[in-house]
């Protein structure tokens, strides 16, 4: 899946689940979750070798742009309309979570990190993941970006 609706997710969780205790470790739990939807990403149907040329890291990297504008942008709301601190930690900390498992495996996939944890999480993302065919992939993204948007906006109300 891609970083964006992983990070409305997080969001969507730590707006309303007003417990990190709670939320954060949810949000982790809910990347995996996310990665089992149908999905199409960057990677989707790729070897390691392609996944480092051409316009792949691009498209990832303006993922990860969106992903922290998604993230930031509830959080400042939070910080300073709804002058709720704790509001906004929490929305940042499920934030980072909800895409911490694909931000650990960028060395694995960037700097051919091959060892120990990193090439266990790469192995176990993988197999959790369900590719699906385009536009379908993507469909089933805006479909979860759509549910973690209402959520959002219902909880920051």
């Amino acid at each position: 899946m891609l970083l964006t609706p992983h990070t409305f997710v997080g969001a969507a969780l730590g707006a309303s689940i007003p417990n990190p205790v709670i939320a954060v470790p949810l949000s982790i739990a809910m990347h995996f979750v996310g990665d089992i939807v149908p999905h199409w990403d960057f990677y989707s149907h790729t070897t390691k070798e392609e996944r480092l040329r051409g316009w792949r890291p691009v498209a990832v990297m303006a993922d990860l742009a969106i992903g922290v504008a998604v993230g930031l942008i509830p959080t400042l709301y939070a910080l300073w309309v709804l002058n709720n601190p704790n509001m906004a930690v929490n929305i940042f900390l499920c934030g980072i979570g909800s895409v911490l498992p694909d931000a650990l495996e960028a060395p694995y996939i960037f700097m051919n990190k091959d060892k120990g944890f990193l090439h266990w999480l790469a192995r176990f993302q993988s197999k959790m993941q369900y590719q699906a065919a385009l536009p379908w992939g993507l469909i089933s993204q805006v479909v979860v970006i759509l549910v973690s948007l209402v959520v959002l906006l219902n909880s920051i109300r």
